[in-house]
């Protein structure tokens, strides 16, 4: 069951705290994964500990943004998201890349920009199905 409307401030402020717990999560546990590869596991452990509040604190969110928007905005939204945003800054960030004489960093982009798509028309789907 959907909850009452979010006001649009409030469900952009969400989104925004959503996706920087997600970050914060992804960095955390990246590094945590780096320390114990090095030998510092005691660090790599802190790091895991709060990458888990992070990952609790996106879940959270995302349950609220949930219960107020449900399946079909939210997968509607992300698709849109994919789609547009996310496959124009991979490319963007790639063409300064290659200017910057970075190939390998261009090409890296330049795959994962095919691979949002993908992902995008996935979602794309997913939805209509629903």
């Amino acid at each position: 069951m959907i909850e009452m409307v979010l006001g649009k401030e409030t469900e952009m402020g969400l989104k925004e705290l959503f996706k920087a717990n997600a970050e914060d999560y992804m960095l955390l546990s990246f590094l945590a994964d780096k320390l114990e590869a090095a030998g510092r596991k005691e660090e790599a452990k802190i790091l895991r500990e709060k990458a888990r509040v992070e990952m609790g604190h996106a879940r959270g969110i995302f349950e609220k943004l949930f219960a107020h928007t449900g399946t079909e905005s939210m997968l509607g939204q992300f698709t849109k998201e994919e789609a547009e945003e996310h496959v124009s800054e991979y490319n963007n960030v790639a063409m300064k890349a290659k200017e910057e004489g970075h190939a390998d960093i261009e090409a890296m982009l330049c795959a994962y920009a095919e691979q949002e798509k993908d992902i995008a028309e996935a979602t794309r789907k997913v939805a209509k199905a629903l």
